[in-house]
């Protein structure tokens, strides 16, 4: 009996994994032009790039560019959003990451904004037969003539410009990495299509450079200035962002005007509430301020960082023009055909780098179109757009640098034709900032002179420094010195508009030192300001108060009465009301024995009648002694001597008929 053998399962295959997505399969989130960006700076630092995956990288720094990484000795990078999903510790390279940041100071610290590629590999001898421009030159020269010079292969620069491009208007910053098109770096023209396509093959690395052995016979021809080149090729980013910024402008007004007018409803509801017109102006000139602040802050500002200036050489058929204008100067003109693709020969502007309609010897002796060229207006000699200016400021026509100024007065640029001499610093500058002082009738520039006001004392008028003045008594404003004279309290001008007579000392006085009392309404300068005791905040002029010879202080007429026992004016806090006698009066007491001066002062106010001493009285106070002597017949002459004299100041004498008063 023959045993079944039972049937064995069939090995079941293994589950086929899902195949990992391609690269441009993972959706990726950073600029396409970053990652070869990446690549070179790696070959250029020495760096170790290391795949660890779809769209993950990882840089092995080496010590010497830690620094530029924030002293990590790795860097994962993501290179799309399903990367740095599946990686979270990596960083994304995109536009503003810090990575992309610091990639960028590492590059330039290095020097690597410029990556050379080499030699575009030339065609076969029999592909670059053409035939060379006949003797003439197509183009007129003016005022010149052309004679043809040599021909031959030359291997011209030629390159374009990798920048970061951040447009800013109000919160919004828009960034963007930006190619120009491809130049030759030597003539400034742009390259046709086939050129350009050429060179993307050769920095893509689908083509190998040639070697520089290979053309022996051409001519090296170097790139123009970095000035020039940057100029040139940032104008074509313009050109090339102009859709971007016509965008970004268009949405910055939509949110300027909605800013605007919430402003506006804002500062209306707070001055509906006001009623005083200071408080209104004051928040009127505030709201314009915030209106000026917000559209300024929405004005769309375009900031180019270059990053690479990438760069080959092409061999080009190349055949030069001496130049020659009617003066003498020479230029040299180039008209090249590059030998691959299918390029026509051209002839450019050296300046502008465009087709020129017409050629000019520039007096520096080198070539430029017509647009780029322009005759001076002092010498008639011609001369391109780097030497010399397109317009002065007096008449708006051009001069060429040697006859080219900038005014020390307004910066501005003008020809020597109006040129002349500032008397106040013997300077130069333009006629238009130059005039005569209204004054003393020399010619001074603006910088050097003011304007005086119309409401000054003779008007109007050009002032030079020698001759301005600030008047003190008005707004410190300027007028001549032919206007003014000093005040005698602080020396200062002041003009006759403004200037004022103290009426104690009959001196001008500026409207800071002339203060009017406030009783008679009289101007007094503060060297003849009183004050009175009893009101302590008026002010009285020095004629109006007077020292209380009892107290000293000073009292005005108001507060001042004669005492009627001595005769002197006394302030009324030194006068007794009911008896009308001053303080000093009311203390006269008895001595038996006066001193010489008051016995000589006595003698004079008696004529010379002794009395006996027991008829002597005396008191004394701040400036005077008041003496009483006893006549008898009830009669009493009462005098007052001050302080160190032996003649009296004042007598009095009383008797039952009533009282005399004598000096």
């Amino acid at each position: 009996m023959t045993r079944r053998r039972k049937p064995q399962p069939k090995p079941q295959g293994k589950a086929k994994r899902k195949p990992a997505p391609k690269a441009a399969e993972a959706d990726p989130l950073a600029d396409a032009r970053i990652r070869p960006f990446v690549e070179r700076y790696c070959d250029l630092a020495g760096v170790k790039l290391l795949d660890k995956g779809a769209d993950l990288r990882e840089l092995k720094l080496p010590p010497a560019e830690r620094a530029h990484f924030q002293g990590r000795e790795s860097v994962r990078l993501a290179l799309s959003l399903d990367a740095l999903e599946r990686h979270p510790d990596a960083e994304i390279a995109v536009l503003g990451s810090p990575f992309l940041t610091h990639l960028i100071e590492a590059i330039r610290a290095r020097g690597g904004g410029r990556l050379s590629l080499g030699l575009i590999p030339p065609p076969g001898a029999a592909e670059s037969q053409e035939v060379v421009p006949s003797t003439d030159l197509p183009v007129a020269v003016k005022d010149g003539t052309a004679r043809r010079r040599k021909a031959g292969l030359a291997a011209h620069p030629i390159g374009r410009l990798l920048a970061r491009v951040v447009l800013r208007a109000g919160a919004a910053v828009e960034e963007a990495v930006v190619e120009s098109d491809v130049f030759d770096l030597s003539t400034g023209t742009r390259l046709g299509a086939d050129v350009a396509s050429l060179f993307q093959d050769l920095e893509a690395q689908r083509v190998a450079p040639a070697d520089p052995d290979a053309i022996p016979d051409a001519a090296l021809v170097p790139p123009r200035e970095p000035d020039e080149l940057l100029r040139l090729l940032i104008g074509n980013l313009r050109e090339k962002s102009a859709e971007r910024v016509a965008a970004r402008q268009a949405a910055a007004e939509q949110e300027v005007a909605k800013e605007l007018g919430r402003l506006d409803r804002y500062f209306a509801s707070i001055l509906a509430d006001k009623s005083d017109p200071d408080e209104a102006r004051t928040i009127t000139a505030l709201h314009e301020r915030r209106r000026t602040e917000e559209v300024r802050r929405h004005q769309v500002k375009a900031i180019v960082h270059p990053l690479q200036l990438v760069e080959a050489r092409v061999l080009v058929q190349r055949v030069e023009w001496e130049l020659k204008s009617a003066r003498g100067r020479k230029a040299r003109l180039a008209a090249q055909r590059p030998l691959v693709g299918t390029a026509a020969w051209t002839i450019a502007c050296p300046h502008c780098g465009r087709p020129p309609a017409a050629l000019v010897v520039c007096r520096h002796e080198h070539g430029a179109c017509d647009a780029c060229s322009m005759r001076c207006s002092v010498c008639a000699e011609d001369f391109c757009a780097d030497h010399g200016i397109a317009r002065c400021r007096v008449d708006e026509q051009p001069a060429c640098e040697e006859h080219a100024r900038v005014c020390q007065s307004c910066r501005m640029e003008h020809c020597s034709a109006h040129e002349g001499l500032c008397a106040e610093g013997d300077h130069s500058a333009c006629s238009a900032c130059l005039e005569a002082c209204g004054s003393c009738g020399r010619v001074v520039c603006n910088r050097h002179a003011q304007q005086s006001r119309p409401d000054a004392p003779t008007g109007s008028r050009r002032l030079c420094t020698a001759c301005v003045r600030y008047c003190e008594g008005g707004t410190n404003e300027p007028v001549g010195v032919d206007e003014v004279t000093q005040c005698a309290s602080c020396g200062k001008s002041v003009c006759t508009a403004h200037q004022a007579v103290c009426v104690v000392d009959g001196h001008v006085h500026c409207s800071r030192h002339l203060h009017r009392t406030d009783a008679s309404r009289r101007l007094v300068c503060a060297a003849h300001r009183a004050a009175c005791a009893e009101e302590p905040g008026a002010i009285f002029a020095a004629d109006e108060v007077a020292a209380c010879p009892v107290c000293g202080k000073g009292a005005c007429a108001q507060h001042r009465a004669a005492c009627a026992h001595c005769g002197r004016q006394v302030c009324t806090a030194d006068l007794e009301q009911r008896s009308h006698r001053c303080a000093t009066c009311a203390q006269l007491a008895t001595i038996a024995d006066p001193p010489e001066e008051v016995v000589a002062a006595a003698l004079a106010a008696t004529g010379g009648a002794s009395r006996s001493r027991r008829a002597w009285r005396v008191a004394r106070d701040r400036t005077h002694v008041v003496v009483e002597l006893d006549l008898g017949w009830r009669r009493r002459t009462v005098f007052t001597l001050r302080h160190g004299d032996t003649v009296p100041e004042s007598v009095v004498t009383h008797s039952l008929v009533g009282s005399k008063r004598r000096a």
